[in-house]
């Protein structure tokens, strides 16, 4: 899966947010996080910071924009792994 987070410098939820991300991406490294500071003039589909966006491929299997807890981010990406592999046929 491929995880893009969308945040500001100056945004707290953004800051508490990739401290989470960080710790998901060490414990699981199927994971391809890219981390991408908001421009509103480049990145017009993304209204609320920080944003998640997760794809498989060029399929956006999702995306959120709060800053959740780890247990909540973790049972998304539970989720979403299990639909790869039931709906996508991917191991």
């Amino acid at each position: 899966m491929q995880v893009t987070v969308y945040y500001s410098h100056s945004c707290g939820y953004c800051r508490r947010l990739l401290k989470v991300i960080d710790s998901i991406e060490q414990e699981r490294t199927e994971l391809v996080v890219t981390r991408v500071e908001h421009k509103p003039a480049v990145h017009t589909d993304i209204t609320f910071l920080p944003t998640v966006v997760v794809k498989e491929g060029n399929l956006e299997l999702g995306r959120f924009s709060s800053s959740i807890s780890k247990k909540s981010i973790d049972h998304w990406f539970d989720q979403l792994e299990e639909y790869i592999q039931t709906h996508l046929g991917k191991a």
